[in-house]
This record gives C-alpha cells, sequence and structure tokens, in this order.
C-alpha cells in the first residue's frame, strides 16, 4: 500500500499528557506522511521532541491562555469556524479528540476520507461526569446554571460534527461506551484501538524498594491528588515512616496552588513538577507501589507502566484500563465513590490495605495491547 498523505488535527499541544504521547507517535512512527494541525501548541511545556516537526497553529497566541481555563474552552468553537485546512493536499484528515477538537469539521470535512481517533466524546457533556462535576467542581448555583446551559448546548453541536465523521476509532471500550451513550455512533465503523504504551521504558529497570509510594500524573482536579493528600494526612500518623512523592506537570495553576498548601499542613508529602524522563524511570524503579486516582479515565496509561515495571498498583476500579488488568495480581483496588469524604476514606483503606498486606511479593506480568502503529496505520490505509 502506498504512503498516504494525512492532515492530523489535534486541539492543543500544551503539557505532557496522554493524547500528546498519542500525536507524538504518530509523528515519529507512522509510515505514512503526516502534517500537524492545531489550535495551541505551548513548545516549552509539551514534550520536547515535537520541536523536530513544523507545527501548523491556526489560532493567535492569545488562544493559548484560554486552552489553560477549563471553562473557556468552548470558544474555539466560534474560532474554529474560520479557520482553514488544505484538505485537498491531502488523501486522509484524521481528527484527535477529546471533545471540542471535532468542531473543526464544520469548516474543515474531506468527504468519505474524515476520521476519528477519539480517546472520549467530551468527558465534561457525559450525564456521569456532570453529576461529579456538579458535586466536585462548580460549588456555586451561578456556575452550576452556566455549566448545564453549555453542555446542553455543545451536545447540540456535538451531533452535527460527529455526523461527518466516516470512521472512529475510539482508545477504550469506556470511550466507545460514552460515545453510544450521547447516541453518536449509529453505523459508522467502529474500531478500538488502544493507545500506545512504552512497557520497554520500564520493564528493563533495575527494581529497588525505598519504602515510598508514587502518584505521576497531571495536576489537575479529575486526577484527585487533593484527595489523596487529605487521605495520606491520617495514614502517615499511623505509618510515620512512609513518604509520598507526587509528580505531575501543573495543568490548573490554582488547583496546583491546592495541593502545595495541602501538602505544607502534611508530613512527608512532596510534589515535584519539573520531572525529566530519566529521572521519573528512576521514581518508579525504587518506589514500593504506583497509584493512580483518574476519575472515569478514558483509558490510563500510567497503571500500565507501574505493572509494567514490576511494581504493584493501587488504582481506582473503574476506567479503561480496567478491562487490561482487572485481574493482575499486583492490582490493588480502591472501590470508587462520587462523594470526596466517601472517596477519602476509601483511598485510606487501599493504603492501609496494601501495607498490612504480609507476603507481599512484586507481581511480574505480561499485559497485552495491540500494535498501535500498525493499527492506526490500517485504520488510515482502508
Amino acid at each position: 500500500m502506498p504512503k498516504k498523505k494525512i492532515a492530523l488535527f489535534h486541539p492543543w499541544i500544551k503539557s505532557r499528557g496522554g493524547a500528546e504521547k498519542v500525536v507524538l507517535e504518530i509523528l515519529e512512527k507512522s509510515k505514512h506522511k503526516i502534517d500537524l494541525y492545531t489550535w495551541v501548541y505551548d513548545k516549552e511545556n509539551t514534550f520536547k521532541e515535537f520541536k523536530k516537526y513544523k507545527i501548523k497553529v491556526l489560532n493567535p497566541k492569545w488562544g493559548e491562555k484560554i486552552s489553560r481555563y477549563h471553562i473557556l474552552r468552548g470558544l474555539f468553537f466560534p474560532i474554529s469556524i474560520f479557520k482553514k485546512i488544505p484538505l485537498e493536499r491531502y488523501d486522509r484528515f484524521l481528527i484527535s479528540t477529546s471533545g471540542l477538537a471535532e468542531f473543526v469539521i464544520f469548516r474543515n470535512y474531506k468527504k468519505g476520507k474524515t476520521y476519528g481517533y477519539v480517546y472520549t466524546p467530551l468527558r465534561d457533556a457525559n450525564k456521569k461526569i456532570v453529576k461529579w462535576n456538579l458535586k466536585n467542581r462548580y460549588p456555586s448555583k451561578v456556575s452550576k446554571i452556566f455549566y448545564l446551559t453549555s453542555v446542553k448546548i455543545y451536545k447540540f453541536f456535538e451531533k452535527f460534527a460527529w455526523k461527518k465523521f466516516d470512521k472512529v476509532a475510539f482508545i477504550s471500550h469506556l470511550s466507545k461506551k460514552r460515545g453510544e451513550e450521547h447516541k453518536l455512533i449509529n453505523n459508522k465503523k467502529i474500531e478500538i484501538i488502544y493507545p500506545p504504551v512504552e512497557f520497554s521504558r520500564f520493564n528493563k529497570l533495575k527494581i529497588k524498594d525505598k519504602n515510598y509510594f508514587l502518584y505521576y500524573s497531571r495536576l489537575n482536579p479529575p486526577k484527585r491528588q487533593d484527595l489523596l493528600i487529605l487521605a495520606w494526612k491520617k495514614f502517615v500518623k499511623k505509618y510515620p515512616q512512609k513518604k509520598l512523592f507526587i509528580v505531575g506537570t501543573p495543568e490548573n495553576k490554582e488547583y496546583c496552588k491546592k495541593l502545595m498548601r495541602l501538602s505544607k499542613s502534611t508530613k512527608n508529602v512532596e510534589i515535584l513538577t519539573e520531572v525529566g524522563e530519566k529521572e521519573l524511570e528512576n521514581l518508579v524503579s525504587n518506589c514500593s507501589v504506583g497509584m493512580f486516582l483518574g476519575y472515569s479515565e478514558d483509558f490510563g496509561i500510567v497503571p500500565l507502566e507501574i505493572l509494567s515495571a514490576g511494581k504493584p498498583l493501587i488504582a481506582v476500579n473503574e476506567g479503561g484500563y480496567i478491562d487490561l488488568i482487572k485481574d493482575h495480581k499486583g492490582f490493588y483496588k480502591i472501590k470508587e465513590m462520587h462523594e470526596k469524604d466517601k472517596m477519602v476514606k476509601e483511598i485510606f483503606k487501599a493504603l492501609e490495605n496494601f501495607s498490612n498486606k504480609k507476603g507481599r511479593k512484586n507481581h511480574k506480568q505480561e499485559i497485552k495491547t495491540n500494535n498501535f502503529i500498525y493499527d492506526i496505520d490500517k485504520f488510515l490505509e482502508n
């Protein structure tokens, strides 16, 4: 099959998150010729490897500030209507989306050849996550009304945008389920293509146990580092020799300040925001256990990396990663709760359960996913 020329659109490249990793993997390893378009490119806060590529930014510099504010990202909808990608130069148009990005399709559509790689239909418009947000993110009556109104408007336009997808691949069965709940799939051709996981990066590490817990993920409210610190405050009184490292890129400045305040009033907690890849590998190789608390995570690369390193994992029992690790011997489950106080109690229980487990061993067990690049290239060819 001859190489195709692909226009790849991803809405913002502004952090070192899982979606940016996927986009970078496609750029680096696809056999096809990929041109990357985006609304926002913050080269100082994302993976440095992006600097090797000519990235076409569709918005002025001020768009970067909007992308940092969760509630203002909807402003990219009117912006997207006026931005044109020269799709006549390409064989395929691939939209990488977690919601909002599909609105680029109103102005940019290649008939019969517009595909979606979907991490999730917009999380904030999902019925279950709406309930969680109302309890945990929007405390005032005004913010609740604004949020619910925004969700209604979004879902109206979402259906129109999705009608133009000719083919869709989801990253997990959980994200596919959300597509069904939003009534977006209809008769489309659907595939599940798991994101790339660098198992080789961690499974060759020299394993030690230096008696600390590790949680690495982006620092934002759905990852719930704040609840972990609250649970840790009680836990460390009983186990004063234990230490917790929280590692991640700040996504939300106010939330990051909150974490810093909480950590200062709690013993044996350290928050690291400037951690390179080698330092992270070192932290993983020397931890007692890795943790993951993302709320209803679309996929979840971190849990798979921790287990592939031969480390035990304490993580919530809901998320896209569960299909791959539900029977893993090193998986210590936290029961998902929607109320903060109940969730803090469940996290504490899991920390204590792990610490009291006699004869606990690291269980190195193969986790099987598909070949991401092979699958995504075939997806683009057919």
